[in-house]
C-alpha cells in the first residue's frame, strides 16, 4: 500500500511506465523458464485418448500421495490418523479412500503444509478471501504458476487468440487512482499489450469516456471478472450508449457467468462471444471451454472429482499435480459441478463438465455511484481475522462484521480503513461490528456480502 500512495500522485505517463514495468515482471514470472516446453506438452496431451488420460492421472496421483507423505508432516499425520498409506492407491477410484482437505484445515495448518524439499526461492506467496470472507494463505511455485498460464493460453489459442494480442483487462485492482476525475480512466501495460480498467471507475459520469475509448481501439479480446464487465454493460444500456467496436471474444474467469449477464454483455458488445475458464486461486485444478461450449477438465493441472460417491452432480474436490511445495489433495473447493457422461463433439477425451455453479454475491454501492463486486481486497493485508461479512444498508456506508483472532489490534482496523479509502472510496463510511459469530442463511451458508439496499 505504501507504494500505491506514491504511485497515485505520479503523472499518468509515469503510471503507464510503472504498469509496464510490473508487466515485465509478470511476463518473466508467467512465461519464463520452461514455459514454452510446458505449453508444447499441453498441446500434445490435449489429444490424449481416455486410456492415456487415466494413465497420466494415476501416475500423477500416486506420485503426489507418496511425495506428500514423505515431505509434508501435515499429510503424514493426516494419512496416519485416517489409517491410510500412499501404497493403498492402486487405481483412480482408490483416491476416494483418502481424507478430504477443507479450507479450515488450510487456514489453520497452511505453514505445516509446506514441503521440506523445496527452497524458499521457489515459493510465491498468495492470499485471498475469495467470496468466503475468510482469509486464506498458501504458496504457489514458479513451476505451478507457469503451468497455470500455459493452460490458460492453450484454452485461448483454441479460438485463435495469441499472446501479445491487444486486449482490455477488467480488474478489481486499483490501477487508476480514485481521485482522478478526468480521462484516461485506464492504464497501459506495454509488455503484455494490455489496457487495464478497474471497477471503481465504472460510474455514470465516466462511462461515456470509457465507451469512446473502447470504440477508438481495436481490442482483440476482453478478459476479466464477468461481474465487472456486466456492470459496464448495465451502464452502457442505462445511458443509451453504443459500443461500435467490440472484441471477438470475452474471456472470463474466477466467477460464473449467469444467463442474464451473458445475454446483456453479448447484446451490448455485439458480435462478442463469452468464453469461460473455471479456476481458483489454489490452482489445484481447472476446466476450460472448448469450441462447442463445453467445459473440459484440464487434467494436466489436477484431478477434479465429485465428493458424493456415484453422483454426476455435487461438491467439487481437486487434487493438484503441479505444486509440489504445497499440494492440495482432495481439496474441497466450495463449488458445485455437473459432470456429463456424453462425449464432446470437439473430439477431446478429457472429462466434460456441463455446468459449474459458483457462488452468487451481492455488491456494494459507493457514494460516487460505483458498483463494487470484487471485495476480497479488503482482507488482503490482514492475517488476524477469522471471518468477515460486509453489510450495506444505505449508500455511503458499510458495516464490517468481524470475528477477530486474539492477535487482532487497532493496526488491523487502520489497515482495513486505508484499503477501503484508497481502493474503493474515500467517502465511504465504515462501521466495525466485532462479533463472536456471523449468522448463516437458513440453508446454513455464509454470505460474504449482504446488501439490504433493495429492501429500502
Amino acid at each position: 500500500m505504501k507504494y500505491f500512495t506514491i504511485y497515485r500522485h505520479l503523472p499518468v505517463f509515469i503510471q503507464n511506465i510503472l504498469c509496464s514495468w510490473y508487466g515485465c515482471r509478470l511476463q518473466r514470472q508467467r512465461y519464463g523458464g520452461n514455459y514454452r516446453a510446458m505449453y508444447n506438452d499441453l498441446e500434445q496431451s490435449d489429444k490424449f485418448s481416455e486410456k492415456d488420460i487415466l494413465h497420466y492421472k494415476e501416475q500423477k496421483i500416486s506420485f503426489i500421495l507418496k511425495y506428500a507423505y514423505e515431505h509434508i508432516p501435515f499429510y503424514k499425520k493426516k494419512f496416519d490418523e485416517f489409517g491410510i498409506h500412499p501404497k493403498d492407491f492402486k487405481e483412480l477410484n482408490d483416491l476416494r479412500k483418502f481424507p478430504i482437505l477443507t479450507k479450515e484445515e488450510v487456514r489453520e495448518h497452511w505453514q505445516e503444509m509446506l514441503s521440506d524439499d523445496r527452497g524458499k526461492d521457489d515459493l510465491i506467496p498468495y492470499h485471498t478471501s475469495g467470496s468466503t470472507g475468510k482469509p486464506l494463505h498458501f504458496y504457489w511455485t514458479k513451476q505451478s504458476l507457469r503451468h497455470y498460464w500455459a493452460t490458460v493460453w492453450r484454452g485461448r489459442n483454441r479460438f485463435g487468440i495469441r499472446k501479445g494480442d491487444l486486449h482490455l483487462n477488467f480488474t478489481g485492482k486499483l490501477v487508476v487512482p480514485l481521485e482522478q476525475k478526468k480521462p484516461p480512466f485506464w492504464r497501459y501495460n506495454r509488455n503484455l499489450n494490455q489496457y487495464m480498467l478497474n471497477q471503481q471507475h465504472l460510474t455514470e459520469d465516466k462511462v461515456s469516456h470509457i465507451v469512446s475509448f473502447i470504440n477508438n481501439q481495436k481490442f482483440v479480446f476482453f478478459v476479466g471478472y464477468p461481474s465487472i464487465i456486466y456492470t459496464l454493460a448495465l451502464l452502457v444500456e442505462k445511458n443509451n450508449l453504443k459500443v461500435t467496436t467490440a472484441p471477438k471474444y470475452i474471456f472470463t474467469s474466477a466467477e460464473k457467468v449467469y444467463s442474464n449477464q451473458r445475454e446483456l454483455i453479448e447484446r451490448i458488445f455485439k458480435g462478442s462471444k463469452i468464453i469461460e475458464h473455471y479456476g481458483f486461486s489454489e490452482e489445484a485444478g481447472a476446466a476450460s471451454q472448448c469450441e462447442c461450449g463445453c467445459y473440459h477438465e484440464d487434467f494436466e493441472m489436477g484431478h477434479l472429482e465429485i465428493k458424493e460417491t456415484g453422483m454426476t452432480k455435487g461438491t467439487l474436490l481437486a487434487t493438484g499435480f503441479q505444486n509440489l511445495a504445497m499440494p492440495f489433495i482432495r481439496y474441497e473447493i466450495g463449488d458445485t459441478a455437473i459432470f456429463s457422461t456424453d462425449k464432446c463433439r470437439c473430439g477431446r477425451n478429457s472429462s466434460v463438465i456441463r455446468d459449474i455453479e459458483g457462488r452468487v454475491e451481492d455488491y456494494i454501492m459507493t457514494p460516487e455511484g460505483g458498483r463494487i463486486t470484487r471485495l476480497d481486497y479488503i482482507l488482503k493485508e490482514s492475517n488476524n481475522i477469522i471471518e468477515c461479512q460486509i453489510v450495506q444498508r444505505e449508500v455511503g456506508s458499510i458495516i464490517l462484521r468481524i470475528v477477530r483472532k486474539d492477535s487482532y489490534s487497532i493496526e488491523d482496523e487502520q489497515k482495513i480503513l486505508k484499503i477501503i479509502s484508497q481502493q474503493f472510496s474515500p467517502k465511504l463510511k465504515v462501521v466495525f461490528d466485532y462479533v463472536a459469530r456471523i449468522e448463516r442463511t437458513k440453508a446454513g451458508k455464509f454470505k460474504y456480502v449482504v446488501s439490504e439496499l433493495s429492501k429500502k
